[in-house]
């Protein structure tokens, strides 16, 4: 699988795994079950990943070998509105209604708004959360109708 190291953009368009990287990534994930160690850590030549890492390759591996990619970024990573707008699959205009609202921070670079991904996903959470209470509620009232 092709991964790319450059942070600056987020590119959505990887390519599939090959059937080749499939395949390796479902053997490279057996290969590593049978050689943990009790506490789930892995011993690799002098060093030692700890379970918590173990536990972060196994993850990408099993999105590889489910055939999908995977697409690594620094929470500290700046984005533009429009990459902000379609990471939370909004439109521009509402991105800045959320700026404008102050229920998204953002920082000035010159003339340019930039989000922190990390602010990102707290806003994408809590979204949930709101949209999860909601439901629960129209649920509720449903059943007492």
């Amino acid at each position: 699988m092709r991964v790319s190291s450059n942070v600056t953009s987020m590119n959505l368009s990887t390519p599939l795994p090959t059937p080749e990287e499939i395949d390796s990534a479902a053997d490279a994930l057996k290969a590593i079950e049978n050689i943990l160690n009790g506490d789930r850590s892995l011993d690799i030549g002098d060093a030692t990943l700890s379970a918590s890492l173990v536990g972060l390759i196994t993850d990408v591996l099993s999105i590889v070998a489910r055939g999908e990619t995977v697409t690594f970024a620094p929470l500290s990573r700046r984005m533009t509105t429009q990459e902000a707008a379609d990471f939370l699959n909004v439109s521009r205009p509402h991105l800045i209604k959320l700026i404008d609202q102050k229920l998204l921070p953002c920082e000035m670079t010159g003339t340019h708004r930039r989000l922190a991904l990390k602010d990102l996903l707290v806003y994408k959470a809590k979204r949930s959360e709101g949209r999860k209470a909601a439901l629960q509620e129209m649920q509720d009232i449903a059943e007492d109708l």
